[in-house]
C-alpha cells in the first residue's frame, strides 16, 4: 500500500506558528497560527509529516544549544526572507531566503570592524543593520545582518567573540613555534670564566617566566586555551 503525502496547505510547526507544506516538502514560509488556515486533521503520513516538522524546529532551534552566544532573526518590512543568524564561540552562521535557503559561515577570527547603523524607518521598529568585515582568503568581505531587533547585543557579542578567537589564536601560534632548549634560566659555562652579571637579570628572568605563565592561566581559566593545550605551552615555557 503506497502512502500518498498530504496536499499543499499550512501545517502547525509546534512553535504557535504554521508553516507551508508544497506537497513534497516544508518550505521557509511561517506565519502566526491565529492568523492562518486551520490545518485539517489528519492520521497516518499527514500526522507523521506534523510531527517530523515540529522535530526539525526543535533540533535547529538555536536556544537548545549549549554553544551558542548570540542568535537573531531578521525582521524585514515584508514579514518573508529575513536572515537567521547565530554566533558560537567559532564561528557565526547566517542564512537567508524563503524557499531556497541559502546558508554560509565565517570563522569568528577572521571578523573585524563589527559596526551598527539604523535608518530612519528601522528606528521606528526598533530594528538595526550590523555591518562587519571578514578577512578571508579571497580577500575582505563585507557582510550585513539587517533588521535585527537585539542588535546592539549583537555587536558586543560578534567583536567579544571576534576578539578571543583572535587571541586565542595568536596565543597556539606562538606556543608551536616557539621551542625552548633546556631551562630559560642563566647557566654558567663550567668551561670558561661567567662572564659578570648584574644581580637583577636572573631576577628580570624570573619575573618575565611568570608573568608569561600567569598570561598562560588567564588563558586557560577564560576557556581560550583547552587543558591540553594549557599543559603543553606550559611545558614548553618550563623547558620540560
Amino acid at each position: 500500500m503506497t502512502n500518498t503525502p498530504p496536499p499543499a496547505g499550512w501545517y502547525p510547526d509546534g512553535q504557535g506558528t504554521t508553516r507551508w507544506w508544497d506537497g513534497a516538502q516544508w518550505t521557509e514560509q511561517t506565519q502566526a497560527a491565529q492568523a492562518a488556515t486551520p490545518a485539517p486533521q489528519r492520521s497516518g503520513l499527514g500526522a507523521k509529516l506534523a510531527d517530523a516538522g515540529r522535530n526539525l524546529v526543535t533540533r535547529t532551534d538555536p536556544s537548545v544549544r549549549a554553544d551558542v552566544l548570540w542568535s537573531a532573526v531578521g525582521k524585514p518590512i515584508t514579514q518573508i526572507g529575513g536572515g537567521r543568524y547565530t554566533l558560537t564561540p567559532e564561528y557565526l552562521h547566517f542564512e537567508s531566503g524563503t524557499l531556497r535557503t541559502n546558508a554560509q559561515q565565517i570563522r569568528t577570527h577572521e571578523i573585524h570592524d563589527v559596526d551598527a547603523k539604523q535608518s530612519m524607518a528601522q528606528k521606528a521598529r526598533g530594528l538595526g543593520t550590523i555591518t562587519l568585515w571578514a578577512d578571508r582568503s579571497g580577500g575582505r568581505e563585507e557582510v550585513k545582518l539587517e533588521d535585527i531587533p537585539n542588535f546592539r547585543e549583537g555587536v558586543n557579542a560578534i567583536n567579544d567573540a571576534a576578539f578571543k578567537a583572535r587571541e586565542g589564536l595568536r596565543v597556539r601560534e606562538q606556543t608551536s613555534h616557539v621551542s625552548y632548549q633546556g631551562t630559560p634560566f642563566p647557566q654558567a659555562v663550567p668551561s670558561a670564566p661567567a662572564a659578570p652579571t648584574s644581580p637583577a637579570a636572573p631576577a628580570s628572568a624570573a619575573s618575565d617566566l611568570n608573568a608569561e605563565l600567569e598570561r598562560l592561566a588567564g588563558f586557560h581559566q577564560s576557556g581560550i586555551l583547552s587543558d591540553e593545550e594549557f599543559t603543553a605551552a606550559k611545558r614548553k615555557l618550563l623547558g620540560l
